[in-house]
């Protein structure tokens, strides 16, 4: 993936001496290979928004394919002419926004893979007809597709400003900045290029093999025309690659990229931990950070199991161009730098170190560990908050879990009234759509599994629900 800040010379009212301003946005060209079996109808089915798909090719050779939007521009009219009251309005708005929901999961970019699989099965048939055995690989149509897209003008999934770029892990969105099958049932490993300029770090998901310089005129993916019709390809910086893998398979939603002039403070006291910063909050992150390999040792002495995916860093950006306070990825996790604090400042301590160590019990059970089917996600978000309360027990003392604990079951009380609530049930995962994730219903069926599990743990005795 190449990410390239263009600077562009735009005539307007306010000019500078020279009579011209420089604007600067960000332009991104990539493609994507997945090695993937061919359905037997020769049709393979992805999910791709807000991208130009610009080629297919399967095993290097063009194919067809087709891309049908998700969303549809609405039309006024005969459509709303049955809207009489605010009841009915709401009624047909409602519906509205279901038949998107149910549009969003199905695949929009169909790749023809036919000839191909015929091609090869017609050759399997002539080995079998040989006396020559086939591989594995070859029956079950094992393909290499290549897709080459790129995208503009980003509204949803990844974020651009200024020197910043970003992405999110808001439901079905990794499709926004990849081609994918953004579901949750689908992992696969991942490796990992980014070009960016080279006064840049791109920071994503994985371990970060190697990096290296790049002036080749392969890795200059556009060229951006003036208004006085002058090439800007000489304004291009030199471009560096950032390599990483993924190792561990995860689904599309836990892949992040990050991108700006970080600065990298690398932990002293765990080599696989790092903490990466804007340049002007270096030094709230040193003090924040400074906690961070007590917690990490800690879940791993509890779990009596290493970190999943080796490596594990945090990064902080700025909350004026944050989409949420965290946005989880494998092996990163993306912050708000509202959260970071000096060594004046004491109460934001608490707050933030509990933050900090829930999303990195999220790592564990959530990012790496995933449930079998949605209505098995409660008992994963529990396990993850039952971590924090240990957390909190252990480094901040019994008074304070025990409080937190005590406020978290009386909010519970109050607000389960409702199947949105409930833990395990068809109306808590499916027809909500995902929505039982994000806001209010998060908190409380968060707070309600970890409740739930801690009266198992004080039935079990803790140290037999440890070993579970």
């Amino acid at each position: 993936m190449c990410v390239q800040q263009w600077r562009r010379l735009v005539k307007g009212k306010a000019k500078s001496k020279k009579g011209i301003i420089p604007k600067r946005w960000f332009v991104i060209k990539s493609y994507t290979e997945l090695d993937i079996v061919v359905p037997e109808n020769g049709i393979l089915g992805l999910h791709t928004d807000n991208l130009v798909i610009d080629s297919v090719t399967v095993d290097g050779e063009p194919t067809e394919f087709e891309v049908f939007p998700h969303y549809l521009a609405l039309e006024n009219g005969d459509r709303w002419c049955s809207v009489s009251s605010t009841t009915s309005a709401a009624d047909a708005a409602g519906s509205v926004y279901l038949s998107h929901l149910d549009r969003e999961l199905l695949s929009n970019l169909l790749i023809m893979c036919r000839k191909l699989v015929q091609q090869d099965i017609e050759g399997q048939e002539m080995y079998l007809e040989n006396g020559v055995n086939s591989s594995a690989e070859n029956i079950q149509n094992v393909k290499k597709v290549r897709i080459d897209y790129w995208v503009e003008k980003a509204e949803t999934g990844i974020h651009f400003d200024g020197d910043v770029l970003h992405t999110d892990n808001q439901i079905r969105r990794a499709r926004c900045w990849f081609p994918c099958m953004d579901d949750n049932l689908q992992c696969c490993c991942y490796d990992l290029e980014f070009t960016v300029a080279s006064n840049l770090v791109a920071v994503s998901t994985g371990s970060l093999l190697y990096q290296f310089s790049c002036d080749c005129e392969e890795h200059f993916y556009g060229r951006v025309e003036p208004d006085n019709g002058e090439d800007l390809a000489e304004d291009v910086p030199a471009r560096k690659t950032y390599v990483y893998r993924l190792s561990t398979p995860v689904s599309a939603q836990w892949i992040s990229l990050a991108v700006s002039p970080f600065e990298i403070l690398p932990d002293h006291n765990i080599a696989h931990l790092s903490h990466i910063c804007l340049p002007a909050d270096s030094t709230k992150l040193r003090h924040t950070g400074g906690f961070f390999h007590s917690a990490f040792s800690y879940y791993e002495d509890y779990l009596s199991a290493a970190f999943s995916f080796g490596t594990y860093t945090q990064v902080f950006i700025s909350p004026a161009i944050a989409i949420s306070s965290v946005s989880l990825g494998a092996s990163l996790s993306i912050f708000s730098s509202q959260f970071l604090f000096d060594e004046k400042v004491i109460n934001k301590t608490i707050e933030t170190r509990i933050k900090l160590a829930y999303a990195l019990a999220r790592q564990w059970f959530g990012v790496y560990i995933t449930p079998k089917a949605p209505n098995d996600d409660w008992l994963l978000d529990g396990i993850a908050g039952f971590l924090s309360d240990i957390f909190i027990k252990r480094f901040l003392g019994n008074n304070e879990e025990r409080y937190r604990r005590y406020k978290a079951n009386i909010a519970v009380c109050r607000a389960d009234d409702s199947g949105a609530t409930a833990l395990s049930a068809i109306a808590a995962s499916k027809n909500l759509y995902g929505t039982q994730c994000i806001g209010l219903f998060e908190k409380i069926r968060s707070w309600k599994s970890v409740a739930v599990l801690q009266m198992v743990e004080k039935q079990m005795e803790p140290e037999s629900f440890r070993k579970l």
